[in-house]
Order: structure tokens, then C-alpha cells, then sequence
């Protein structure tokens, strides 16, 4: 494939893992493993799908059961994970492959998770190692490509680009392989840019992203001015509202929220610290109480200030800021 001028075939997959009851992606087992591997034409040449029986939690909750429609049955009939790795081994050693692309940042810590589970019971997990040394994450790499606003989910995706399971349903290890599969082979393949199902979701996401955005600063508006203005404040309000630019508004509502929020949460407290780390939103406001100066040496600006005299700290930030933007 001419991905990496290395490899004939490219491998998709996707694991389902224990979940339900508290399970995190750092305590949980696989379940089961799916495979699709094609050609340099997109011609699926193999696909690989088993359940595997967990070693520490064999018994599936309830959410887990509605989630991948394994059956307990199923799973108790399973072999070990690490044997279902092994197969999976086989099969892409027969095809040379050097990666397997997944979809998110989930696979690879739950499989270690499935590792360190499989070594405090003392069993072989050396090829769950194996597959899990060469996954690859390519979701932020497919959402760049499409130039989505934010990651939407597999089944959303696939099903834009006209793929149905032939049989079962999504969470469901071969199925959003062969999902994932699809995903790839569109968006290298096909004019998607012009896909009306694709152009739909991309548009409901910068839609629903905007609207997210506005109820955000309307709330820290609100905050922001749940305080009454000084008359200093007052005066800069006044002149920025006449302003062209919203930028310096946006600044000076944003200071504020960050300052009266954390006075609210902190009523008992009469001294804060105001602590900027970059010229954009990385600004922390912390209680006296709080405050450590270790954490904080990275800071490019520290102030101490009175609680009753945080307005005058938002000015002179405001100042500071605006000689920054002429410069640049």
C-alpha cells in the first residue's frame, strides 16, 4: 500500500471490551477482536472475527450485554485473548502488515489493560502485546482529512458512506472494522466532499458546535457580569462597545468570568492570585488558600490582588494584552 511505500495491505480493526459496572478502559478484558484486511485496490482479502473469554471478570454485565449482543453463552465458550491474538498474529505476518489502523484513542490502553490483567493471573499475553504494538489511532487523521469540526462516531460516518452490517449491529468487533474500512476507502476514493449524507453530518456538527459555543459565552457573560462594574471598568466597558473589533469585548469578558467565578467558589477567600500562562485562554484565577508556586512555574505572569480590587487586575490585564496584539 502506498501509505508507507512498506506494506501490500492495509488492516483494519476494532476490539470490544468488558464494560458496565465501573469498568474503565484501564480495568477491562477483550471480549472480542475483528479484522478486515484489503488489498491496494480496496479489495477485502480476509476477515477475522472471535470472541475471547476474559480471565478476572468472565461474567458480563448487563449494559455489556446490550451493548455488543454477546451472549454469556458465547463468551464463556471463548478461548483466552492472548489465543485469539495469536490467530490474529498469524494473519497479519501472512499479509506483512506493520500496522493496524483503529478508530479512537480506546483500543490500545484497554488492551494493555487486558496485559496487566492476563500477568496477575499468570497467563501468556505476549501477542496481545504484539497487536497492541501496532495500533494505529487514524481517527484524527480521517476527521482532518474530511476536515470535520470534532470526531463523530464510526456508525454515523459508515453509514454516510452507504455501509449497512449484513448481519448484527454496530459495537460489534468485525462490523465496525469493516465500518472503519469503509470510512478510509471514501475518503481516498471517492469524491466525498459532493457525499449529500456526509455534507449533512458535517453540517449538523459545526451547527450544533456554534450553538454550544454561544450558550458558553452567554454563561460566562453572565457570570462575568454577575459582579457591578467599577466606574474604570465602567469607562473601558463603555469604549470597547463602540469598538469595530469584538476581539477586545471578548478579552475583557472573558478576564472577568475568570476572576468572578472563581471569587464566587471561593467566598472565604481574600486574596487570588491572577496567573496567565499564554496570551490566549490558558489563564487559571486561584484562592490564596490554594495556591502552590510550583505548579505555577511555568507561568508567564503572576499577580496577587485583594479580592475587592479584582477589576483593576482585568484592566491592566486588558492593557497588557492590547500592547501584545499591536505588536504582532
Amino acid at each position: 500500500m502506498t501509505r508507507n511505500g512498506k506494506q501490500d495491505f492495509l488492516c483494519f480493526a476494532d476490539f470490544e471490551f468488558t464494560c458496565g459496572k465501573g469498568i474503565s478502559r484501564w480495568k477491562c478484558e477483550t471480549l472480542s477482536v475483528g479484522l478486515v484486511i484489503c488489498d491496494d485496490k480496496y479489495r477485502i482479502k480476509e476477515n477475522f472475527y472471535c470472541t475471547c473469554c476474559p480471565n478476572k471478570y468472565p461474567a458480563m454485565t448487563e449494559e455489556c450485554k446490550k451493548l455488543t449482543l454477546l451472549s454469556q453463552e458465547e463468551i464463556d465458550s471463548s478461548p483466552d485473548s492472548d489465543d485469539v491474538m495469536s490467530a490474529a498474529v498469524k494473519l497479519i505476518q501472512k499479509y506483512r502488515i506493520r500496522e493496524v489502523f483503529v478508530w479512537g484513542n480506546f483500543d490500545k490502553p484497554a488492551l494493555k489493560s487486558d496485559i496487566r490483567l492476563h500477568k496477575k493471573v499468570k497467563k501468556q499475553y505476549a501477542n496481545i502485546s504484539r497487536i497492541c504494538s501496532i495500533i494505529l489511532d487514524i481517527q484524527d487523521e480521517m476527521i482532518e482529512k474530511m476536515e470535520l469540526p470534532q470526531a463523530v462516531s464510526i456508525k454515523e460516518l459508515a453509514g454516510a458512506f452507504g455501509y449497512v452490517p449484513a448481519s448484527g449491529t454496530f459495537h460489534n468487533a468485525l462490523n465496525d472494522a469493516l465500518a472503519l474500512f469503509t470510512i478510509y476507502r471514501s475518503v481516498y476514493t471517492t469524491d466525498f466532499g459532493n457525499n449529500e449524507n456526509f455534507l449533512k453530518i458535517k453540517r449538523e456538527r459545526i451547527e450544533k458546535i456554534e450553538n454550544q459555543k454561544r450558550i458558553t459565552e452567554e454563561k460566562r457573560r453572565k457570570i462575568a457580569m454577575s459582579i457591578p462594574l467599577n466606574e474604570q471598568e465602567k469607562k473601558y466597558y463603555d469604549k470597547i462597545l463602540s469598538c469595530s473589533s469584538e476581539e477586545p469585548l471578548k478579552e475583557f469578558i472573558f478576564l472577568r468570568y475568570k476572576c468572578v467565578s472563581s471569587i464566587l467558589k471561593n467566598p472565604d477567600d481574600l486574596f487570588f492570585y491572577f496567573i496567565v500562562f499564554n496570551e490566549q485562554t490558558n489563564v487559571k484565577v486561584i484562592p490564596e488558600s490554594k495556591y502552590e508556586t510550583e505548579k505555577n512555574r511555568s507561568a508567564i505572569r503572576v499577580e496577587r490582588f485583594a479580592k475587592a480590587q479584582f477589576g483593576a487586575v482585568v484592566l491592566r490585564e486588558c492593557c497588557v494584552r492590547k500592547d501584545i496584539h499591536s505588536v504582532i
